[in-house]
């Protein structure tokens, strides 16, 4: 059986304070919200009433909690994306040139990554609009309804994002210290050579 030197010890416990600072990780630039303030991004796509992807179609936010309205503009591929959202429920609708339409149901902004909403607009008559709900964030009648076909989670794997790369260090170093005997060598024998 091989001695442990003095090196093998201090690599090995280097090695275990690495892992264990790596599991912690470090706060990076991008992922630093305003302080108190969390945040996260929602992004989506939005269809007209004919069917085809909407540009020029005002999104709008309304933060339940808070009372806050935040708003974005789609794209000519009817793609938006508000960013720096807090975290909870809003009620969401669309305003292209003809006038508001009201999201049948609330989106959920998770702080776990970026989410996901897509609209289609489907323009009511007047009897029907009368028993739509009004929107918060606005101060106008909708005149429809933006059905949410789609809302998800986009979220980069575990393992790929940086609590999951300190996860693997930290269990790489602790297991490769379990395999060294933890760096350490027993007490000399006078009975055993």
């Amino acid at each position: 059986m091989k001695r442990r030197t003095a090196r093998d010890t201090w690599a090995a416990n280097l090695l275990l304070a690495a892992g264990l600072f790596a599991s912690v990780g470090f706060p990076h630039a991008a992922e630093e919200a305003a302080p108190g303030v969390p945040a996260s991004d929602l992004g989506g796509r939005v269809f007209g009433t004919g069917g085809r992807p909407a540009e020029g179609v005002q999104i709008l936010a309304y933060h339940l909690a808070t009372a806050e309205t935040f708003t974005a503009v789609s794209n000519q591929d009817g793609e938006f994306t508000l960013l720096r959202l807090p975290y909870g429920y809003f009620d969401m609708a669309a305003r292209p040139t003809d006038g508001l339409y009201v999201a049948d149901q609330v989106a959920q902004v998770s702080e776990l990554g970026n989410n996901f909403v897509e609209f289609r607009l489907q323009a009511l008559n007047a009897a029907a609009r009368a028993d739509l709900r009004t929107f918060a964030g606005a101060g106008e009648a909708p005149i429809g309804i933006a059905v949410m076909s789609d809302q998800r989670l986009v979220e980069p794997s575990f393992w790929t994002r940086r609590k999951g790369i300190g996860t693997l260090a930290g269990g790489g170093a602790a297991l490769l210290v379990l395999l060294t005997g933890g760096g350490s060598d027993p007490p000399a024998s006078p009975y055993i050579p």
